[in-house]
């Protein structure tokens, strides 16, 4: 090998070591890329300025925010991967949902959508679509 391929190889090695860690550190918040992935995913619904930002407050506070979880949300937000490819944001879309008042009005997309707090199987009633209360008998059909 040629001395000066071999500085021009060892130059670009370097440089690949150096750039991905700062393009990490320089990227912005974990917070700012799941807000943007709920904007894009959900783009349909009316939803309510700030309800996004607390809801994703809510939810890193309550999964953790270490290196390796901001990690994952760089990847994922910049591959442009979808829910089906990463359990994280499939979590944090349903959560999502189920944490506003979407269910309450019944599913309706015309309405605004507020962030009413993280939900919890545990903690919260469930609001179900489906639900007898929401839809009364008479109005279903038999199969």
């Amino acid at each position: 090998m040629e001395r000066r391929k071999f500085l021009l190889l060892a130059g670009v090695g370097a440089g690949m070591c150096i750039l991905s860690p700062a393009v990490y550190f320089i990227a912005p918040d974990t917070k700012e890329f799941a807000v943007k992935l709920i904007l894009r995913e959900f783009y349909y619904l009316k939803i309510a300025p700030g309800s996004v930002e607390k809801y994703v407050d809510d939810f890193i506070e309550s999964n953790g925010n270490d290196l390796v979880s901001r990690l994952k949300w760089k990847t994922t937000y910049y591959l442009r991967l979808s829910y089906d490819q990463s359990d994280r944001m499939r979590d944090l879309f349903r959560y999502f949902i189920l944490s506003t008042n979407f269910f309450i009005n019944k599913t309706d997309e015309s309405k605004e959508i507020h962030y009413l707090g993280m939900y919890s199987p545990y903690t919260n009633p469930i609001t179900n679509p489906y639900s007898f209360i929401i839809y009364p008998p008479e109005s279903i059909r038999e199969v």
